[in-house]
């Protein structure tokens, strides 16, 4: 169980300095690109004012083998508690944490309990943010999550984007953002569903419940736009 965001921190700066190649050796099978957008900036920590620590900024994915999946998805930690990043299901994530290099990782989670997570490498592609950035934006292929040869045995993954100004397990003064309108209790828990089995968007503009401006109260964690892009190659 991870203690303090000072922790997590250090230990996601020292994992980043592992060495992954800048542009992974696999084959075309399904890409997924991600592009996330807040109303204000994104918190480095390095700006003036600030802790000296980044808040952070992650996609979670819930592969399933299923269309429809009927288990709930990735889901925000509304309260601090579990292991400070992501609640329900899960079986990565990926974060942007500009304390490492490359700034964004990504993590497989060993167990249901998402407990215990490792970090399996990096993005195909992504563009580099600097201070003053509002937008995170990366490709991923799906045999980097899983082996080549089982990416046609999964018909769905189900993906939330999570904002949040810390990943403490305990205590108060926590802030977030996620998929869905934070201030009505019945959209906190809004991961999106992204079908497989065809190339196709899923954007903020094409959804029932569009993302809302202003339904967290720091405008640094407020997602204002999202997009996800499958492409089967």
């Amino acid at each position: 169980m991870i203690r303090s965001i000072a922790l997590i921190l250090t230990l996601f700066a020292l994992v980043g300095c592992a060495k992954f190649p800048a542009n992974p050796n696999i084959g075309n099978t399904k890409r997924l690109s991600f592009k996330l957008r807040v109303d204000g900036q994104l918190r480095t920590g390095q700006g003036v004012g600030q802790s000296g620590l980044p808040y952070v900024y992650v996609i979670a994915l819930n592969l399933s083998k299923d269309a429809v999946p009927t288990t709930t998805g990735p889901i925000p930690i509304v309260v601090p508690g579990g292991n400070g990043i992501v609640d329900g299901n899960a079986t990565h994530f990926i974060l942007w944490n500009p304390l490492a290099q490359p700034q964004f990782q990504i993590f497989q989670f060993r167990n249901p309990t998402l407990n215990e997570y490792f970090q399996t490498g990096i993005p195909v592609t992504f563009i580099p943010t600097n201070e003053g950035d509002r937008e995170i934006q990366f490709e991923i292929d799906l045999s980097q999550l899983v082996p080549a040869v089982e990416v046609p045995d999964y018909e769905s993954v189900q993906i939330n984007f999570l904002t949040m100004n810390n990943i403490n397990t305990s205590g108060g003064g926590r802030f977030w953002d996620a998929l869905g309108d934070g201030l009505q209790p019945t959209q906190i828990n809004s991961p999106l569903t992204v079908r497989l089995n065809s190339s196709q968007i899923y954007n903020n503009q094409n959804q029932v419940f569009q993302e809302p401006q202003g339904d967290t109260p720091d405008p640094d964690l407020d997602i204002v736009d999202w997009s996800v892009e499958l492409r089967i190659q």
